[in-house]
């Protein structure tokens, strides 16, 4: 049997075997966070693969999985990231949500800050009313301090509901993003997103994501994330504000 060993004090040993507790509970899926996974500032390949997976068996069988994978090539004027995800969920083998997404961001960098960013984005998720979400968009990224990143920009938004009806959408789009070092080998991350639309600010989506990084070792680390996300203007049928908690494992290839 191979093993990963990382000795570590009695308090967080506690944590983490509560969070191994709680994933047990736990079903919704988390949003995928851009800041937390790519590898700013250091040059070269990287590869992730991370996921979680939960079942229950009793009245009802339960399942649930999430994998995803993430590649970094940085140079030295230029940052390329992508990611995939893929998530289902299931109760006596019938689904009742599932879920896919890729992005792809490239990070043009100058002498001086700002860098250049540009990004697209694809996802389907019919169990939450869209049948699929297409974005393109450009913005500046802006290195405040170390552990305190912010982004600004526009990007188009095309999404289409499961009637095929289709809504084009011109919005901002902006976010905070600060890690606060707790321990040695744990993180803290807050990250917030808001996308208003250009035409009408009424119409925006939010999103606040939290998570805590426990850094096992060099490559593996376990994350306890919670998410919360608001659209104003959901599609047909949807609710307008949707939770999540995820109990995440993830390994760094180098």
């Amino acid at each position: 049997m191979i093993g990963l060993g990382y000795t570590l004090p009695q308090p967080n040993k506690v944590l983490i075997a509560s969070f191994f507790f709680l994933s047990s509970f736990i079903f919704s899926e988390a949003i995928v966070n851009i800041e937390d996974l790519r590898r700013d500032g250091e040059k070269g390949f990287f590869a992730n693969i991370s996921g979680s997976f939960s079942f229950s068996r009793g009245n009802r069988n339960r399942d649930s999985f999430s994998l995803q994978s993430s590649l970094d090539y940085n140079q030295e004027d230029l940052e390329t990231f992508f990611v995939v995800k893929r998530s289902q969920k299931q109760i006596n083998n019938k689904n009742y949500d599932s879920a896919t997404l890729s992005h792809l961001r490239l990070n043009f960098l100058f002498d001086k800050d700002p860098s250049l960013e540009l990004f697209m984005q694809y996802s389907k998720n019919p169990f939450r009313k869209f049948n699929k979400r297409e974005l393109f968009g450009i913005g500046t990224r802006f290195n405040i301090k170390e552990n305190l990143k912010a982004g600004l920009g526009l990007m188009n938004e095309k999404e289409e509901d499961l009637l095929a009806v289709t809504d084009n959408t011109l919005r901002m789009t902006s976010y905070v993003h600060n890690e606060f070092i707790i321990e040695e080998n744990i993180i803290f991350d807050l990250s917030f997103f808001l996308q208003p639309g250009i035409d009408s600010f009424s119409d925006y989506k939010a999103t606040l994501i939290g998570q805590f990084d426990f850094h096992i070792n060099d490559s593996f680390k376990i994350s306890l994330q919670y998410n919360t996300f608001y659209d104003s203007r959901p599609p047909s049928n949807a609710v307008k504000k949707e939770e999540g908690f995820a109990t995440v494992f993830s390994y760094n290839f180098n």
